[in-house]
């Protein structure tokens, strides 16, 4: 019996959630399982993400494959990383506290750039709606500015119709 780290889909229609569970590579996807290691919620970025690392791990030890998918999300939250440094201690290439200060080492650079997309996102939001804000106000001044135009027009126009009719009826009774 091979097992599978994988994906189970739950929630609604086009609302995924999914847990990550441990099943038989033979079950089908939202079938029977082994035992759930945590939840993905895809709507949410980095946050969506929670997974008991320590049973994972031993998981992954056993001989448990994740998916494509599970394996993604497994390194992005560091747990295959750490799976190759208990390996390297496992064959002798340095000890436990070595590995456990690379993993330091890793997790704090993965959550700088984590919190530096985050930032850039954020900034990105923010010009983008002071660029819309921007534009609405400048159309707004250019549809003003056009409204004032064409009443000033009709205002002329009407002043033109109005001073040849006062020109003829003051010129009118005088001739009598």
């Amino acid at each position: 019996m091979s097992l599978k780290i994988r994906l189970q889909r739950q929630g609604k229609k086009k609302q995924p959630f999914y847990h990550i569970v441990v099943a038989d590579s033979r079950s089908p996807r939202d079938g029977k399982y082994v035992e759930r290691l945590g939840t993905y919620n895809p709507k949410h970025d980095h946050e969506g993400v929670t997974i008991d690392n320590v049973k994972t791990l031993e998981w992954l030890e056993k001989g448990a494959l994740p998916t494509d998918s599970c394996r993604h999300l497994l390194s992005e939250q560091g747990i295959m990383f750490k799976k190759h440094l208990q390996r390297g201690v496992k064959k002798g290439l340095f000890n436990q506290e070595q590995a456990d200060t690379q993993f330091a080492k890793y997790t704090a650079e993965k959550e700088k750039t984590h919190s530096d997309k985050k930032d850039i996102k954020l900034t990105n939001a923010k010009e983008a709606y002071k660029a819309r804000v921007a534009a609405e106000t400048t159309s707004r001044q250019n549809k003003a500015a056009a409204i004032a135009a064409k009443k000033a027009a009709a205002a002329e126009a009407a002043a033109a119709a109005s001073a040849p009719a006062a020109e003829a009826a003051t010129e009118t009774p005088a001739a009598e």
